[in-house]
Formats: structure tokens, sequence, C-alpha cells
């Protein structure tokens, strides 16, 4: 992994165990070894490639709340459920009938998905720390930027 994560804290194997009993189906090996070491973790600013632009994991979602986050997600396959919150409010999910498999979900278009990784780990080793100095605009490629200081 290149990235560095914060705050995650081992899953319990009862809170795993429940996980799978609540979707009705086994954690593919690779994500239940990052719960069982960094469950909930905050990655560093990050970025990973997804089809034409960048996308980037602002949190992994604990598995105590994998469940609920699930619900949110339209058109989700029946073995599949988010890993992290992506910007935007989009997700990165694993999909065990894939063998693990991890997707990007956009909420604008919620009936398309793209494959990211073979695995979960596959997908970690993805994610690169972000650095300014690598966005190059074209001539006219910014349109437009809206900038909330709100926070």
């Amino acid at each position: 992994m290149k990235i560095k994560l914060h705050g995650g804290k081992p899953a319990s194997e009862e809170a795993i165990l429940d996980l799978e009993a609540a979707l009705g189906y086994r954690l593919s090996d690779s994500f239940r070894t990052f719960l069982r070491t960094e469950d909930g973790a905050k990655p560093e600013t990050n970025v990973f490639r997804n089809i034409d632009s960048n996308c980037a994991v602002n949190g992994f979602i604990p598995a105590s709340e994998i469940g609920r986050e699930r619900a949110r997600v339209e058109n989700i396959l029946p073995r599949a459920y988010p890993v992290d919150w992506a910007e935007g409010g989009n997700y990165v999910f694993a999909d065990e009938d894939q063998n693990g498999a991890v997707f990007f979900w956009d909420h604008e278009h919620p009936d398309e998905t793209t494959e990211l990784a073979a695995s979960f780990g596959a997908f970690l080793d993805l994610l690169e720390p972000f650095d300014i100095r690598t966005i190059q605009l074209k001539a006219g490629q910014l349109k437009k930027v809206w900038v909330d200081l709100s926070s």
C-alpha cells in the first residue's frame, strides 16, 4: 500500500461475523484481513484512476456501518457491499459474486459500475498519495470552479 492510513482499529471477529450474517454471505479474505487491522481507517489525501478521471477515497466504512451504507446504494448487486466512501457522494464496493472484485459506483449514474481491481488488496495498491503538482490542465479544460468555504 502506497498511502498512509489513520485512526483504523482492529474489528473483532464477532463484528466481522455479525456483518457476514447481516449480509448473508462471507466477505472476501482480503477485505476480512483489512478489517482485522484498519476498520474505519481514514486515508491520507489520495487519488485513484477511474476510467477517464481521477477519484479519491475519503474513508473506509467501518464494519458496523456497512449494512446501513449498503441500503443507500441504488441498484447494488445482490452480493455486493460498500467498502469506502469516495469523493462526491460515491462509493467503492466489493462484489462477492465476482470473487471480491472492487468496483466504483457513481451516484449520478447508479446503473453503471466500473471495475477497479480484482480484489480489495489490489484496490489498496491502486491508491496513490495525491500531489497537486501532477495536475496538468489543457487550455480551455477548466470552465468553472465552485469553492465551498463554509467548512
